[in-house]
């Protein structure tokens, strides 16, 4: 087997492994206080992130290579990230990543052309891709509860008729802790019940 398709069977089987595991994870996120149904375009974000982290990973000279590669790294994940959030912490965020640049660039004239390319190219792939793992990992909770009560979210993704939110709930009399929510979308309704900070109850029903 050619080292260029090793990587990438490593690779895909790597995204396997990740989506697979991927509810599982917010399983343990949840911790019996939230609800979490992730979009199919989380499950793709989450692809595409661990694919390009395992990529760079094998394509990365780590003995030779390791200055530039983390290099790339943080200069990639810092750019991709302030300008994807450029209108907060990002805008704190992109000099940090121009300056990474510059260091960058120094580094790949004193280090070996081919070292420097593998490293640059390996540390880059795993720089984007840690910021896409970041985005696809924190999917908002449906539904979730807390020790004042409980929430809802509408979702993230353009396109889901989950988008099309009203939401409100209120706590149950004579019953101390307990508090019952809904959410109404496009296409269902989600209602939720809370019982001392814990999802003890949810469902969602079909319009």
């Amino acid at each position: 087997m050619s080292r260029a398709l090793r990587i990438v069977v490593i690779a895909a089987a790597t995204t396997v492994v990740a989506v697979l595991l991927f509810p599982a994870f917010l399983s343990l996120r949840a911790a019996g206080s939230a609800v979490f149904e992730p979009e199919r375009y989380d499950f793709v974000l989450l692809g595409v992130a661990a694919f390009g982290i395992a990529v760079g990973m094998q394509v990365v000279p780590w003995r030779r290579g390791r200055r530039v590669a983390f290099l790339a790294l943080f200069a990639s994940a810092a750019l991709l990230f302030g300008f994807m959030a450029v209108f907060s912490i990002g805008l704190a965020i992109l000099p940090i990543g121009l300056v990474v640049i510059v260091v960058l660039y120094r580094a790949l004239r004193r280090a070996p052309a081919l070292v420097a390319r593998k490293a640059a190219l390996g540390g880059a792939a795993i720089g984007y891709s840690c910021v896409l793992l970041f985005i696809a990992l924190i999917v908002p909770a449906t539904a979730e509860c807390s020790a004042n009560g409980g929430g809802t979210s509408s979702g993230r993704w353009r396109g889901s008729g989950r988008q099309q939110y009203t939401g409100g709930g209120g706590s149950v009399a004579g019953q101390p802790g307990v508090f019952t929510g809904y959410a109404e979308y496009g296409d269902s309704v989600v209602t939720f019940r809370c019982d001392n900070g814990r999802m003890v109850e949810f469902q969602r029903t079909p319009r």
